[in-house]
């Protein structure tokens, strides 16, 4: 019976950070999967994965007061890993969403049901196909893994402290998410400013042009063209991120260990 005891005490706290990493990882943060669905593969995971890593785990605190702080520590170690994707994820969103707004979308948007958000189209087809690159190179079993090492690298502790070097790296996630923004599709806006540019010029010389007639399905087109120019470049960088979304990772664990 204290085997069973301690077993169930194991299986809640590796759910519990394996559930909030998955919660801001693809595919498992997308709201067209099913809540049921999401919440049954979370634990059946969590099942699997508590034998591997009961070795690394501690007993369960004894009193209320460690039992919660150690909630409260799991938490946010999943949270810290989950938000390591979600900022990655969020560069490709921001990315499609500037090129939309310069190609004339920006009017044409949509309620994104994942974000519950204004969207554009061209951001939720960047998202999907991130997504897609994401799966085709193995990231879902580079994030079990993770998972799995995470309870050897950063054992269950009853002691609670927030570590500063990892509020100190926030500013470098966001470097990230913008840094990939511009490595995407810093062409096409380019391009798309240069033809606005030109447009601007052919209205100042001949103002007989209907120059807002013209802009319209001119930027579209020369954006839809560019654009699927800039995705072949687009698929490599995304791959090259996903590879070296090993070292943030690594950085966020590591800090945890202090």
């Amino acid at each position: 019976m204290n085997n069973l005891i301690f077993y169930w005490q194991n299986f809640l706290l590796v759910s519990l950070r394996a559930g909030c990493l998955l919660y801001f990882c693809p595919p498992w943060d997308s709201r067209f999967i099913p809540v049921m669905v999401r919440v049954f593969s979370i634990l059946g995971l969590s099942f699997a994965l508590t034998p591997i890593v009961s070795p690394y785990l501690p007993s369960f605190p004894a009193t209320w007061g460690g039992g919660v702080l150690l909630l409260i520590r799991e938490f946010l170690i999943g949270l810290g890993c989950g938000l390591v994707f979600r900022f990655l994820f969020a560069g490709v969103e921001m990315a499609g969403n500037l090129v939309a707004t310069q190609m004339g979308f920006g009017m044409a948007t949509l309620l994104d049901p994942q974000t519950q958000a204004q969207n554009t189209i061209l951001a939720e087809m960047l998202v999907l196909m991130a997504t897609l690159i994401f799966l085709a190179m193995y990231g879902h079993h580079a994030v079990l893994r993770l998972l799995a090492k995470s309870f050897q690298e950063v054992p269950l502790m009853t002691s609670f402290s927030l570590p500063g070097s990892l509020f100190a790296y926030v500013p470098h996630l966001g470097s990230l998410m913008y840094g990939l923004t511009v490595q995407l599709l810093a062409p096409v806006v380019a391009l798309l400013f240069l033809t606005q540019l030109a447009l601007g010029l052919v209205a100042r010389a001949v103002p007989q042009i209907q120059v807002m007639m013209v802009s319209f399905p001119l930027t579209i087109a020369l954006g839809l063209f560019f654009l699927s120019l800039t995705l072949m470049v687009a698929g490599p960088a995304l791959v090259d991120q996903f590879i070296t979304l090993q070292t943030p990772l690594a950085r966020v664990i590591e800090a945890w260990k202090d």
